[in-house]
């Protein structure tokens, strides 16, 4: 039996975050979401303040600092490159739970079953929640939200050439306005053990 990976997308400010969380505890999978960051600069002897300015973003070709040179290079795509294999060296060694990074092209690439999740809400559900977790005005975080949805879109369908967010592009589709999380992460887990059994 081949392993089930679980993969999460989401819109800003949805809780796909948290459900990642929750899911990772329930099923006892390791978890990796902003974990991703570091590992994909230790493999590739990157500075993290790098990574983390350029995630999930697309870029045109800069200079940008390893530890010791300066290259000259799409840091956007080399950071996209060593997390794609850090994932894939990941699902070599255990089971997990991966949110964003093209996470679900890159393990269904190499072979493994995975189980593809989005997680969306209404704008205005995701601007509260942001504003209630991070404590800036609602202004900040429209304009917050905003960017990162569209930073999302750009890196996903760049980097997977399917459109981020449509629900036929994954497995299961969510909106935590309509389902509270402990529905949603029930649903996920019937659906993954179901998978683990095929």
């Amino acid at each position: 039996m081949k392993k089930v990976m679980i993969t999460i997308g989401r819109q800003f400010g949805s809780g796909g975050h948290k459900i990642g969380e929750y899911l990772s505890n329930r099923l006892g999978l390791s978890y990796y979401d902003n974990e991703l960051i570091l590992l994909a600069a230790r493999r590739g002897n990157l500075k993290v303040e790098h990574i983390e300015a350029l995630e999930e973003m697309i870029h045109n070709p800069i200079l940008y600092e390893k530890q010791d040179t300066v290259v000259e290079d799409s840091l956007e795509e080399t950071v996209f490159q060593l997390q794609q294999e850090v994932i894939l060296q990941i699902a070599e060694e255990e089971y997990a739970v991966f949110v964003g990074r093209c996470a679900d092209e890159a393990l269904r690439k190499a072979g493994y079953k995975v189980l593809s999740i989005f997680i969306s809400a209404p704008l205005k559900q995701r601007v509260a929640r942001t504003c209630r977790l991070q404590g800036i005005s609602k202004e900040e975080c429209e304009a917050l939200t905003a960017r990162k949805d569209s930073a999302r879109k750009a890196y996903y369908e760049k980097h997977t050439g399917r459109e981020w967010g449509v629900p036929e592009n994954y497995d299961l589709y969510y909106d935590t306005s309509q389902n509270d999380i402990s529905y949603i992460i029930t649903d996920i887990i019937k659906h993954y053990k179901k998978m683990c059994t095929e």
